[in-house]
């Protein structure tokens, strides 16, 4: 589905959809918080890129998340204040509420591991060897998340584990 509002197209992806009402019939309390969260997360990519004068032209919903695209040349310094005020948003939050929600938003999306802020910002900090960083990364984030799923029965992060390495073994 595409809507338009003036220059701006918001894709929603059918996935997207499948993904919340998945969420939403099987009991997971906290998906609508989880979505409002991630919203005002996105907010904040977006009101960084407002202030630098970026022009957004598509916001995208899919499986994969929440995608803003925009033209306009940002210098290292601003790319890298967009990649953080995401999740700024979710630490202030944090700070406002006590809320678990908005502190693992924030820890999740600074792990140094593509496509998340924290590995697009390593990349563009380190070029040459960011991939292997986040590489790195992403295997301690696989062996964590089993180690979890063993001890604790947590499911969440082993499967945001397997995300991450099937959206990364996309660039091998």
């Amino acid at each position: 589905m595409e809507i338009r509002i003036k220059c701006l197209r918001l894709k929603i992806d059918f996935s997207f959809i499948l993904v919340i009402s998945f969420a939403l019939l099987y009991g997971y309390q906290s998906a609508l918080q989880l979505l409002i969260l991630s919203v005002l997360h996105e907010l904040g990519h977006l009101a960084a890129l407002v202030a630098f004068k970026a022009r957004v032209y598509e916001i995208s919903l899919s499986f994969f998340g929440f995608g803003i695209k925009y033209n306009g040349l940002l210098s290292l310094k601003q790319e890298a204040a967009m990649l953080f005020c995401g999740p700024l948003v979710n630490l202030f939050l944090f700070t406002v509420f006590r809320d678990k929600i908005n502190l693992l938003l924030f820890l999740l999306n600074i792990i140094p591991v593509f496509p998340l802020d924290g590995g697009r910002l390593l990349l563009l900090l380190m070029p040459d060897k960011g991939k292997y960083i986040s590489t790195l990364f992403l295997i301690l984030l696989f062996i964590f998340s089993v180690g979890l799923l063993i001890r604790y029965k947590i499911v969440s992060l082993i499967l945001i584990a397997v995300y991450l390495l099937i959206f990364n073994l996309r660039f091998v």
